[in-house]
Protein backbone atom coordinates (compact mmCIF):
# COMPACT_ATOMS: atom_id res chain seq x y z
CA UNK A 1 0.00 0.00 0.00
CA UNK A 2 1.70 3.19 -1.19
CA UNK A 3 0.62 5.77 1.36
CA UNK A 4 3.62 7.96 0.58
CA UNK A 5 2.24 8.48 -2.92
CA UNK A 6 -1.17 9.47 -1.65
CA UNK A 7 -0.63 11.48 1.49
CA UNK A 8 -1.44 14.65 -0.47
CA UNK A 9 -0.31 16.82 2.42
CA UNK A 10 1.35 19.45 0.26
CA UNK A 11 -1.56 19.53 -2.16
CA UNK A 12 -3.99 20.26 0.62
CA UNK A 13 -1.93 22.53 2.83
CA UNK A 14 -3.16 25.77 1.30
CA UNK A 15 -6.74 24.54 1.29
CA UNK A 16 -6.90 23.66 4.97
CA UNK A 17 -7.21 27.26 6.07
CA UNK A 18 -10.26 27.98 3.94
CA UNK A 19 -12.33 24.83 4.45
CA UNK A 20 -15.08 24.59 7.02
CA UNK A 21 -15.12 21.17 8.63
CA UNK A 22 -18.18 19.01 7.97
CA UNK A 23 -20.92 19.60 10.48
CA UNK A 24 -19.75 23.14 11.24
CA UNK A 25 -21.80 25.54 9.16
CA UNK A 26 -23.71 23.25 6.82
CA UNK A 27 -26.42 20.69 7.32
CA UNK A 28 -25.66 17.62 5.25
CA UNK A 29 -26.70 19.22 1.97
CA UNK A 30 -29.95 20.27 3.70
CA UNK A 31 -31.19 16.71 3.91
CA UNK A 32 -31.16 16.11 0.18
CA UNK A 33 -30.37 12.56 -0.94
CA UNK A 34 -26.85 12.25 -2.29
CA UNK A 35 -25.17 9.76 -4.61
CA UNK A 36 -21.41 9.48 -4.36
CA UNK A 37 -20.14 8.17 -7.68
CA UNK A 38 -16.47 8.03 -6.65
CA UNK A 39 -15.66 5.83 -3.65
CA UNK A 40 -12.83 3.43 -2.83
CA UNK A 41 -12.70 0.13 -0.94
CA UNK A 42 -9.77 -1.74 0.59
CA UNK A 43 -9.59 -5.40 1.65
CA UNK A 44 -10.78 -5.86 5.22
CA UNK A 45 -7.39 -7.05 6.49
CA UNK A 46 -5.40 -4.22 4.87
CA UNK A 47 -3.48 -2.44 7.65
CA UNK A 48 -3.67 1.36 7.75
CA UNK A 49 -0.96 3.63 9.17
CA UNK A 50 -1.49 4.65 12.79
CA UNK A 51 -2.94 7.17 12.93
CA UNK A 52 -4.68 8.05 9.67
CA UNK A 53 -4.63 11.86 9.47
CA UNK A 54 -6.86 13.73 7.05
CA UNK A 55 -4.56 15.96 4.94
CA UNK A 56 -7.09 18.82 4.90
CA UNK A 57 -8.89 18.76 8.25
CA UNK A 58 -5.98 17.35 10.26
CA UNK A 59 -8.43 15.01 11.99
CA UNK A 60 -6.88 11.80 13.29
CA UNK A 61 -8.96 8.70 12.63
CA UNK A 62 -9.06 5.63 14.89
CA UNK A 63 -9.47 3.25 11.95
CA UNK A 64 -6.78 0.57 11.78
CA UNK A 65 -7.65 -1.54 8.73
CA UNK A 66 -9.93 -1.92 5.74
CA UNK A 67 -12.79 -3.30 7.83
CA UNK A 68 -12.73 -0.22 10.08
CA UNK A 69 -12.57 1.96 7.00
CA UNK A 70 -15.73 0.40 5.57
CA UNK A 71 -17.65 0.87 8.83
CA UNK A 72 -16.51 4.49 9.06
CA UNK A 73 -17.51 5.19 5.45
CA UNK A 74 -21.00 3.76 6.01
CA UNK A 75 -21.36 5.90 9.13
CA UNK A 76 -20.37 9.01 7.17
CA UNK A 77 -22.80 8.13 4.38
CA UNK A 78 -25.66 7.76 6.85
CA UNK A 79 -24.69 11.01 8.55
CA UNK A 80 -24.84 12.96 5.30
CA UNK A 81 -27.74 11.11 3.64
CA UNK A 82 -25.55 9.51 0.96
CA UNK A 83 -28.06 6.92 -0.20
CA UNK A 84 -25.89 5.27 -2.86
CA UNK A 85 -22.18 4.94 -3.53
CA UNK A 86 -20.33 3.63 -6.56
CA UNK A 87 -17.23 1.94 -5.20
CA UNK A 88 -14.12 0.42 -6.75
CA UNK A 89 -11.20 -1.31 -5.10
CA UNK A 90 -8.14 0.79 -4.38
CA UNK A 91 -5.65 -1.86 -3.31
CA UNK A 92 -5.08 -5.63 -3.14
CA UNK A 93 -7.81 -7.67 -4.83
CA UNK A 94 -9.56 -4.65 -6.28
CA UNK A 95 -12.60 -6.48 -7.60
CA UNK A 96 -13.28 -8.46 -4.43
CA UNK A 97 -12.76 -5.46 -2.16
CA UNK A 98 -15.59 -3.60 -3.90
CA UNK A 99 -17.80 -6.70 -4.00
CA UNK A 100 -17.31 -7.10 -0.24
CA UNK A 101 -18.61 -3.58 0.32
CA UNK A 102 -21.72 -4.41 -1.69
CA UNK A 103 -22.23 -7.63 0.25
CA UNK A 104 -22.06 -5.67 3.52
CA UNK A 105 -24.80 -3.24 2.42
CA UNK A 106 -26.34 -4.30 -0.94
CA UNK A 107 -28.81 -1.45 -1.11
CA UNK A 108 -26.16 1.20 -0.62
CA UNK A 109 -23.32 0.19 -2.94
CA UNK A 110 -22.88 -0.24 -6.70
CA UNK A 111 -19.78 -2.27 -7.60
CA UNK A 112 -17.15 -0.89 -9.94
CA UNK A 113 -14.33 -2.94 -11.42
CA UNK A 114 -11.11 -1.06 -10.68
CA UNK A 115 -8.72 -1.94 -13.51
CA UNK A 116 -5.39 -0.53 -14.66
CA UNK A 117 -3.35 -2.38 -17.29
CA UNK A 118 0.17 -1.99 -15.91
CA UNK A 119 2.79 -4.68 -15.30
CA UNK A 120 2.07 -4.51 -11.57
CA UNK A 121 -1.74 -4.47 -11.98
CA UNK A 122 -2.53 -6.22 -15.29
CA UNK A 123 -5.98 -6.17 -16.82
CA UNK A 124 -8.16 -9.04 -15.59
CA UNK A 125 -9.13 -11.73 -18.12
CA UNK A 126 -11.85 -10.32 -20.31
CA UNK A 127 -14.11 -13.36 -20.13
CA UNK A 128 -14.04 -13.54 -16.33
CA UNK A 129 -14.88 -9.85 -16.20
CA UNK A 130 -17.71 -10.31 -18.69
CA UNK A 131 -19.09 -13.17 -16.62
CA UNK A 132 -19.10 -11.01 -13.49
CA UNK A 133 -20.99 -8.25 -15.31
CA UNK A 134 -23.52 -10.63 -16.82
CA UNK A 135 -24.13 -12.21 -13.41
CA UNK A 136 -24.61 -8.79 -11.83
CA UNK A 137 -21.61 -8.99 -9.50
CA UNK A 138 -20.17 -5.88 -11.17
CA UNK A 139 -22.10 -2.88 -12.51
CA UNK A 140 -19.48 -0.29 -13.54
CA UNK A 141 -16.17 -0.57 -15.40
CA UNK A 142 -13.97 1.69 -13.34
CA UNK A 143 -12.18 3.38 -11.86
CA UNK A 144 -9.98 2.73 -14.90
CA UNK A 145 -6.55 4.06 -13.91
CA UNK A 146 -4.84 3.83 -17.29
CA UNK A 147 -2.88 7.03 -16.59
CA UNK A 148 -0.99 5.25 -13.81
CA UNK A 149 0.05 2.65 -16.37
CA UNK A 150 1.37 5.36 -18.69
CA UNK A 151 -1.49 4.86 -21.15
CA UNK A 152 -4.62 6.61 -22.35
CA UNK A 153 -8.01 4.97 -22.62
CA UNK A 154 -7.59 5.14 -26.40
CA UNK A 155 -4.73 2.63 -26.26
CA UNK A 156 -5.74 -0.51 -28.21
CA UNK A 157 -5.24 -2.74 -25.16
CA UNK A 158 -8.47 -1.33 -23.65
CA UNK A 159 -10.56 -1.77 -26.80
CA UNK A 160 -11.89 -5.27 -25.96
CA UNK A 161 -12.98 -4.01 -22.52
CA UNK A 162 -14.66 -0.93 -23.95
CA UNK A 163 -16.37 -3.05 -26.60
CA UNK A 164 -17.73 -5.25 -23.82
CA UNK A 165 -18.94 -2.19 -21.90
CA UNK A 166 -20.61 -0.81 -25.01
CA UNK A 167 -22.27 -4.13 -25.81
CA UNK A 168 -23.57 -4.68 -22.27
CA UNK A 169 -24.41 -0.99 -21.70
CA UNK A 170 -21.97 -0.76 -18.79
CA UNK A 171 -20.89 2.75 -17.77
CA UNK A 172 -17.15 3.41 -17.67
CA UNK A 173 -15.48 5.63 -15.05
CA UNK A 174 -12.04 6.89 -16.03
CA UNK A 175 -9.39 8.54 -13.88
CA UNK A 176 -8.53 11.85 -15.56
CA UNK A 177 -6.56 14.92 -14.62
CA UNK A 178 -3.42 14.69 -12.57
CA UNK A 179 -2.05 12.41 -9.86
CA UNK A 180 -0.64 12.82 -6.33
CA UNK A 181 2.78 14.39 -6.00
CA UNK A 182 5.64 12.00 -6.70
CA UNK A 183 3.53 9.36 -8.45
CA UNK A 184 5.95 8.90 -11.34
CA UNK A 185 8.78 8.09 -8.91
CA UNK A 186 6.77 5.39 -7.14
CA UNK A 187 7.92 1.90 -8.26
CA UNK A 188 4.28 1.04 -8.97
CA UNK A 189 3.80 3.77 -11.52
CA UNK A 190 7.04 4.67 -13.23
CA UNK A 191 5.38 4.96 -16.70
CA UNK A 192 2.69 7.36 -15.41
CA UNK A 193 2.74 10.81 -16.97
CA UNK A 194 0.57 13.91 -16.55
CA UNK A 195 -0.28 14.09 -20.24
CA UNK A 196 -2.20 10.80 -20.13
CA UNK A 197 -4.71 12.43 -17.78
CA UNK A 198 -5.81 14.98 -20.35
CA UNK A 199 -9.43 14.18 -21.31
CA UNK A 200 -8.68 14.89 -24.97
CA UNK A 201 -6.91 11.50 -25.00
CA UNK A 202 -10.26 9.69 -24.79
CA UNK A 203 -11.48 10.98 -28.15
CA UNK A 204 -10.30 8.06 -30.27
CA UNK A 205 -11.86 5.60 -27.81
CA UNK A 206 -15.14 7.48 -27.94
CA UNK A 207 -15.18 7.41 -31.72
CA UNK A 208 -14.41 3.70 -31.86
CA UNK A 209 -17.16 3.07 -29.28
CA UNK A 210 -19.86 5.68 -29.95
CA UNK A 211 -22.39 4.18 -27.52
CA UNK A 212 -19.99 4.20 -24.59
CA UNK A 213 -21.15 6.01 -21.44
CA UNK A 214 -18.02 7.61 -20.00
CA UNK A 215 -17.51 9.45 -16.72
CA UNK A 216 -14.40 11.67 -16.66
CA UNK A 217 -13.47 11.46 -12.99
CA UNK A 218 -11.99 14.46 -11.16
CA UNK A 219 -13.75 16.71 -13.72
CA UNK A 220 -10.62 16.43 -15.85
CA UNK A 221 -8.83 18.92 -13.58
CA UNK A 222 -6.73 20.88 -14.44
CA UNK A 223 -7.58 20.47 -18.13
CA UNK A 224 -10.72 22.63 -18.13
CA UNK A 225 -10.83 23.56 -21.82
CA UNK A 226 -10.23 20.00 -22.99
CA UNK A 227 -12.83 18.70 -20.55
CA UNK A 228 -15.40 21.14 -21.93
CA UNK A 229 -14.48 20.16 -25.48
CA UNK A 230 -15.25 16.51 -24.70
CA UNK A 231 -18.53 17.43 -23.00
CA UNK A 232 -19.54 19.60 -25.95
CA UNK A 233 -18.75 17.02 -28.63
CA UNK A 234 -19.86 13.85 -26.87
CA UNK A 235 -23.27 13.83 -25.13
CA UNK A 236 -22.51 10.40 -23.65
CA UNK A 237 -19.76 11.92 -21.46
CA UNK A 238 -20.24 13.15 -17.88
CA UNK A 239 -17.79 14.29 -15.20
CA UNK A 240 -17.53 13.82 -11.45
CA UNK A 241 -16.11 16.15 -8.81
CA UNK A 242 -14.11 13.49 -6.95
CA UNK A 243 -11.13 14.83 -4.94
CA UNK A 244 -11.33 18.29 -6.53
CA UNK A 245 -14.20 19.22 -4.21
CA UNK A 246 -12.20 18.79 -1.01
CA UNK A 247 -8.48 18.53 -1.80
CA UNK A 248 -8.17 21.66 -3.93
CA UNK A 249 -8.22 25.14 -2.40
CA UNK A 250 -11.90 25.98 -2.11
CA UNK A 251 -11.85 29.17 -4.20
CA UNK A 252 -10.03 27.40 -7.02
CA UNK A 253 -12.46 24.46 -7.03
CA UNK A 254 -15.42 26.82 -7.08
CA UNK A 255 -13.92 28.74 -10.00
CA UNK A 256 -13.44 25.51 -11.95
CA UNK A 257 -16.94 24.26 -11.14
CA UNK A 258 -18.51 27.63 -11.94
CA UNK A 259 -16.95 27.65 -15.40
CA UNK A 260 -18.35 24.18 -16.16
CA UNK A 261 -21.81 25.24 -15.02
CA UNK A 262 -21.71 28.56 -16.84
CA UNK A 263 -20.70 26.73 -20.01
CA UNK A 264 -23.99 24.84 -19.80
CA UNK A 265 -22.87 21.51 -18.38
CA UNK A 266 -24.79 21.57 -15.07
CA UNK A 267 -26.74 18.46 -16.08
CA UNK A 268 -23.52 16.53 -16.75
CA UNK A 269 -21.70 17.03 -13.42
CA UNK A 270 -21.97 14.36 -10.72
CA UNK A 271 -20.91 14.46 -7.10
CA UNK A 272 -17.97 12.27 -6.10
CA UNK A 273 -15.89 12.37 -2.95
CA UNK A 274 -12.89 10.18 -3.81
CA UNK A 275 -12.39 9.98 -0.05
CA UNK A 276 -9.64 7.36 -0.43
CA UNK A 277 -8.30 6.51 3.06
CA UNK A 278 -10.19 9.31 4.82
CA UNK A 279 -13.91 8.69 5.47
CA UNK A 280 -14.38 12.26 6.71
CA UNK A 281 -13.43 13.36 3.21
CA UNK A 282 -17.01 12.49 2.25
CA UNK A 283 -18.38 15.31 4.38
CA UNK A 284 -15.69 17.72 3.23
CA UNK A 285 -16.55 16.96 -0.40
CA UNK A 286 -20.26 17.53 0.23
CA UNK A 287 -19.48 20.87 1.83
CA UNK A 288 -17.42 21.76 -1.23
CA UNK A 289 -20.60 21.63 -3.34
CA UNK A 290 -22.96 22.96 -0.70
CA UNK A 291 -20.82 26.06 -0.13
CA UNK A 292 -20.85 27.01 -3.83
CA UNK A 293 -23.08 30.07 -3.52
CA UNK A 294 -23.37 30.44 -7.32
CA UNK A 295 -25.26 27.14 -7.62
CA UNK A 296 -29.05 27.19 -7.53
CA UNK A 297 -30.92 24.66 -5.45
CA UNK A 298 -31.89 22.85 -8.64
CA UNK A 299 -28.26 22.69 -9.75
CA UNK A 300 -27.20 21.29 -6.39
CA UNK A 301 -29.90 18.62 -6.58
CA UNK A 302 -28.70 17.71 -10.07
CA UNK A 303 -25.05 17.43 -8.99
CA UNK A 304 -25.79 15.58 -5.77
CA UNK A 305 -28.38 13.17 -7.17
CA UNK A 306 -30.29 13.59 -10.43
CA UNK A 307 -27.37 13.50 -12.85
CA UNK A 308 -26.00 10.28 -11.38
CA UNK A 309 -29.40 8.57 -11.48
CA UNK A 310 -29.68 9.42 -15.17
CA UNK A 311 -26.11 8.66 -16.25
CA UNK A 312 -25.69 5.42 -14.29
CA UNK A 313 -29.34 4.38 -14.87
CA UNK A 314 -29.76 3.74 -11.17
CA UNK A 315 -32.90 2.19 -9.78
CA UNK A 316 -34.29 1.92 -6.26
CA UNK A 317 -32.62 5.09 -5.01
Amino acid sequence: MHFGRRDLLKVGASAAAVITLPGAGFASAQGRPIIDVHMHAYPAATPFPNPIVNPISGVKSPIRNGADHLSACIAEMKRHNVVKGIVSGGDGDRLQAAIDWHDRDPGRFVVGAGIRGSDEIPLPPLESLRKAFVEGKLQVLGEVTSQYAGLSLSDPKYDPYLAMAEELDIPVALHTGTMPEGTTFDPCCRPARARFGNPENVEEALNRHPKLRLNLMHCGWPYLDDTMAMLMLYPNVNVDTGATDWLLPRAHFHDYLRKLVEAGFGKRIMFGSDHMYWPDGIGLAIEGIESAAFLTEEQKRDIFYNNAVRFYKLKDV
